[in-house]
């Protein structure tokens, strides 16, 4: 069953073009993974999807509950870590606080931060604070999850906290669009691949058919630097363990 629909989704920040008709859907259940080059529109699209930024063109069509998690955690500083879970469901479901605590300590356990519970944001590791972020997006209840780069700003052993949360997530089944540059999870939990380049979808398909043996240039191109980066950015030297 198609849960959302985004049809010929056009976005200019001034004069440049960062989306230039984007066409794609996503069936309940279904995990998407999109990747590419910085700068080819990947973020831009998924704040057009939950309303952050407005489409010049185009629309986003869907009833479902949409929650999100960034890159950069985005935590209420001044509030614990239990604070941030309840805030919202509060405020904007009107839902009682003794409801909402019990649903937050469960999210904090599926998690694996329940000992965190009355910590602040700056007692956490960035991975415990994305794990957080991923909860308190949770509290909220959505039917589609959207992650913008939720690993990039994590060292790989913090990386692999957030992966495992993600992953459960796929098992359970929640309908999730994910722009990652950690291309061993697209192609370990992805149910299709699109690969974005200068503001439009270049192709798209089964893990295998885009990450395994892509027949694309442009995708084969990225795959290759991508893989020549990891290389460069994790020297032998720094992936002995401790």
């Amino acid at each position: 069953m198609e849960i959302i629909r985004v049809e010929n989704l056009h976005k200019n920040f001034g004069k440049l073009e960062v989306l230039k008709g984007i066409n794609f859907s996503a069936q309940k259940g279904e995990v998407i993974t999109i990747i590419g080059p910085s700068g080819s529109g990947k973020s831009t699209l998924l704040r057009c999807m939950n309303g952050l930024e407005e489409a010049d063109e185009g629309q986003v069509i869907t009833d479902a509950r949409i929650g999100m998690v960034f890159q950069s955690f985005n935590l209420f500083p001044h509030m614990s870590v239990i604070e941030n879970l309840i805030e919202a469901p509060i405020i904007v479901k009107k839902m009682p606080k003794s409801d909402v605590e019990r649903i937050a300590d469960d999210l904090l356990a599926k998690v694996g931060l329940m000992d965190k519970r009355e910590a602040y944001p700056c007692q956490l590791s960035g991975g415990q604070k994305q794990r957080v972020a991923i909860a308190r997006a949770l509290a909220m209840e959505p039917e589609i999850m959207l992650f913008d780069e939720p690993t990039s700003a994590l060292d790989p052993q913090l990386t692999g906290e957030v992966l495992q949360v993600m992953r459960q997530l796929a098992r359970e089944d929640m309908t999730m669009i994910v722009v990652t540059h950690e291309i061993g999870f697209a192609r370990e939990v992805s149910d299709r691949v699109i690969f974005m380049n200068q503001g439009v979808i270049v192709a798209e398909g089964t893990p295998e058919e885009m990450l395994i043996d892509p027949q694309i240039h442009d995708l084969r191109a990225f795959l290759a630097m991508d893989k020549k980066k990891e290389t460069i950015e994790t020297p032998e030297c720094e992936k002995v363990s401790d």
